[in-house]
């Protein structure tokens, strides 16, 4: 691994273990959580894969489902709050939405893409000294 991507990891590590920022809403107060917040790829555009810890709690029994940009994760039939384990795959940054029955939106968050190699800087191809 570059030295020079180091500190790029060591950022990305760190901001992923910050604590997820959950959003609540005034009508219902729901609390939505998912960790890890950041996925780390070698390179910006490849598919990251991982399994998330997903929590969320309201103050009384919805049905809600779990949407992925457009595309439907996962549903829950009268549940107040839920913590499950899921396999996602993303390639850049997704934001991941509880809706209930109406599609209103109860609660969002963002799981952010990073590359560890950053595409900013290009490999020299020779020293920059020579005898000749």
């Amino acid at each position: 691994m570059n030295f020079k991507a180091y500190p790029v990891v060591a950022l990305a590590l760190i901001v992923s273990s910050a604590q997820s920022m959950a959003v609540e809403t005034n009508s219902r107060q729901t609390l939505l959580e998912i960790k890890p917040i950041t996925c780390i790829v070698r390179q910006l555009g490849e598919l990251c894969q991982m399994t998330i810890k997903l929590h969320w709690q309201t103050m009384a029994p919805i049905n809600a489902c779990l949407y992925q940009e457009q595309t439907k994760l996962r549903c829950w039939q009268a549940k107040q709050f839920v913590n499950e384990q899921l396999d996602i795959s993303l390639q850049k940054n997704m934001n991941f939405r509880l809706l209930d029955n109406k599609n209103d939106l109860l609660a969002q968050q963002i799981i952010n893409v990073n590359a560890a190699v950053s595409r900013q800087y290009r490999r020299k191809l020779k020293t920059d000294w020579s005898i000749f």
